[in-house]
């Protein structure tokens, strides 16, 4: 395949993929002693037995640093009202220090991570395998603690827009 085709075929794989609507969660981990957070939309529940959940992530993202084995972690499913949040989190070039000033959350008690208190729910994780998957890495994780939020609806990506869902 030529460069040209597989930029065309890459284009014609993102427009295509970007139908597929997403739920939108806030991956966070700690490092330093400073909260490590990120908005996904990859993921999802692999087994109830054992629970154990898969979140994939850049590689060259600030997580993909952190999200090593053994490394603990928390995901927060997004509620319908928080995509003020959701906003500051994805945005480019925020702070390293401070990344959740002025969001609302507490720490989970086996991870030790931050659980954003806008959420429909969350799951803290221990990763248990890394896999490379071309400029991404999927992460999977053996569920340590899991519950409901507080929050109504949920928050989808589809299109390039995060869209709120009653």
């Amino acid at each position: 395949m030529t460069s040209e085709e597989t930029e065309e075929l890459t284009r014609r794989y993102r427009a295509a993929m970007a139908r597929l609507p997403g739920g939108v969660a806030v991956l966070a981990a700690r490092a330093g002693g400073h909260d490590v957070v990120a908005v996904v939309t990859s993921f999802v529940s692999v087994s109830l037995d054992p629970p154990t959940a898969l979140v994939v992530v850049h590689s060259a993202g600030r997580l993909g640093e952190v999200l090593d084995v053994g490394s603990r972690w928390a995901a927060t499913v997004m509620g319908a009202d928080s995509a003020p949040h959701v906003a500051w989190i994805a945005e480019p070039g925020r702070p390293d220090i401070g990344q959740l000033q002025g969001i609302a959350h507490h720490r989970g008690d086996t991870s030790g991570a931050a659980v954003l208190d806008g959420g429909g729910s969350w799951v803290e994780c221990v990763t248990e395998q890394v896999l490379d998957a071309g400029d991404h890495l999927v992460v999977v994780g053996r569920v340590t603690d899991a519950g409901p939020g507080e929050a109504e609806g949920a928050l989808v990506h589809r299109l390039g827009r995060v869209r709120a869902l009653p």
